[in-house]
């Protein structure tokens, strides 16, 4: 319950919080189709994003690098290039859903959403991740990932 004091609903562990990020984003640039393994909390303070966004349960469809690889939490693919959805058909059968960003936009991804990335002019977004939330480990470790 988010109104008790001791929440977790937000904040899973609050000793662990880092503070909050900020970014500069030039249009076009991309950021690569991945997972975070904590929440994450998203506002958009200037221009346009896009989102393409999965939930964790299409883990095996994101055609992602080996789960010991260096880029383990990322597609090892370009979602940009249709030639290259042909190395992971299952991507094909992948459930997104797109959001596109306006300044003054807040998008909350749970712990272990997938998302993809498309700056679509000058921007700045700020984010905070706030701990890592069990509510899609089940789907994490199916995909060979245990956090």
């Amino acid at each position: 319950d988010p109104r008790k004091k001791d929440s977790d609903f937000y904040m899973v562990d609050k000793k662990k919080q880092r503070g909050i990020n900020c970014r500069f984003g030039m249009r076009g640039i991309i950021a690569e189709n991945h997972m975070d393994l904590s929440r994450n909390t998203i506002a958009l303070l200037g221009g346009e994003r896009r989102y393409i966004i999965a939930h964790p349960e299409q883990c095996t469809k994101m055609g992602l690098y080996p789960h010991d690889h260096p880029s383990g939490r990322h597609s090892s693919f370009d979602w940009c290039n249709p030639t290259e959805w042909d190395i992971h058909p299952e991507f094909k059968e992948a459930r997104v859903s797109e959001v596109v960003m306006h300044a003054g936009d807040v998008l909350y991804l749970p712990t272990a959403w997938f998302h993809y990335i498309v700056n679509l002019s000058i921007n700045i977004q700020c984010n905070i991740r706030s701990g890592i939330g069990e509510e899609n480990m089940n789907f994490m470790n199916e995909c060979g990932f245990n956090p």
